[in-house]
């Protein structure tokens, strides 16, 4: 957690009172995350108000004038008629500091995309440019796809060395459940990694694997060594034999469904924190026109305890297949990218490229 503090001097200047608001971060230990915020709020308020002042921890210390009209919330533009100097012309950031109690609200935008000393159709044609310019992309990204639909990502990447990551991201999430599946998409997850024999041959080579749902994606994800400590073999095919089982070969035995679903009834007991149901209800408001606002990754219990087996296995059949799965690889590769391509042929080329179940139980069809 962070907070922000504000310590004001009333000073008396040309019949008008200013401030100096003092923007400062207090971080309760050397986390990573809070000195990256607190340095992006310096440079916001740095670019905006040309300031440079520095305190002796190191947070800069923006200046900020303000009327002394206004008490309850004090704010100054980075430009503004009040303060001396011309107007900005050209590509700027306007920003403003709002100052309410001991909260300290920034805002910038960019600005003057359109202002062009030249006149209008100048600017209009500078407009165009810029909203037309390309991210470049990564030279080093090779990208593409197997006859049978599934895409590939492969990033080479030295650091840290001797290790890569390998993450299957199934393209389908609670926003892809109908009324009543409502968590099924996390019990496939469940029920697909665990059930997995070639995951568990994993363990103990010095690899460590997990899976996540989301909203829109389903991901498996294994990061390991380039060899493995038990047998000294090359760990990059063992691992993608596993993610291809997990995905397109899984069991559905009856006692590991049952098993997953009573881990995912306590994850969604554990996840029932006043903070969870405010942002669920957030999200209900931001967007009551989508299934965002009521498709929630942990799903309903009630609907969770209550499912047959078939329901389980028919959104597996409907979504896990390789037209809709993307493998990501980056990391130190001991081999050249054309022979990984191959290793990647070899362990999912040989699925079928639509849904990969035939079987829609009756039982679930007397279901709908």
């Amino acid at each position: 957690m962070y907070q922000l503090h504000s310590n004001v001097t009333k000073q008396s200047i040309v019949n008008k009172q200013y401030q100096r608001v003092h923007a400062r971060v207090a971080s309760a230990g050397p986390s990573r995350k809070l000195l990256g915020a607190r340095r992006t709020c310096a440079t916001v308020v740095n670019s905006a108000f040309g300031t440079r002042s520095t305190s002796a921890c190191g947070a800069a210390r923006p200046r900020v004038s303000s009327s002394s009209s206004s008490r309850s919330l004090k704010q100054q533009h980075a430009w503004s008629p009040l303060r001396p100097g011309p107007k900005p012309a050209g590509l700027h950031i306007a920003a403003s500091v709002h100052v309410r109690g001991r909260r300290v609200i920034i805002c910038a935008a960019l600005a003057g995309v359109a202002d062009s000393p030249t006149g209008t159709d100048s600017s209009s044609s500078s407009s165009s440019e810029l909203l037309s310019q390309r991210v470049k992309g990564n030279e080093q990204l090779i990208t593409g796809q197997l006859s049978n639909g599934l895409r590939y990502v492969l990033q080479p990447n030295r650091t840290p060395p001797q290790r890569f990551e390998a993450h299957l991201e199934v393209h389908a999430g609670s926003v892809d459940e109908r009324e009543h599946e409502q968590g099924v998409a996390h019990l496939v997850e469940h029920v697909t990694f665990l059930g997995s024999k070639r995951r568990e041959s994993l363990l103990g080579t010095g690899a460590r694997a997990n899976a996540y749902t989301d909203f829109h994606h389903t991901v498996f994800h294994v990061h390991a060594p380039l060899t493995n400590c038990i047998t000294g073999t090359p760990m990059l095919p063992q691992v993608l034999e596993a993610l291809a089982e997990i995905a397109f070969v899984p069991q559905f035995l009856p006692m590991r469904i049952e098993k997953e679903r009573k881990a995912v009834l306590a994850e969604a007991q554990m996840m029932n924190t006043i903070e969870y149901r405010i942002d669920c209800q957030l999200l209900t408001h931001l967007h009551a026109e989508n299934n965002l606002g009521c498709r929630f990754p942990i799903g309903k219990t009630e609907q969770v305890k209550a499912w047959e087996h078939a329901i389980v296995q028919h959104f597996w059949a409907k979504w896990y297949f390789p037209g809709n799965v993307t493998l990501y690889i980056v990391g130190d590769l001991d081999r050249p990218t054309e022979e990984v391509i191959r290793l990647i042929e070899a362990s999912f080329g040989g699925f079928p490229a639509g849904a990969l179940a035939t079987f829609l139980h009756v039982s679930y069809l007397q279901l709908l």
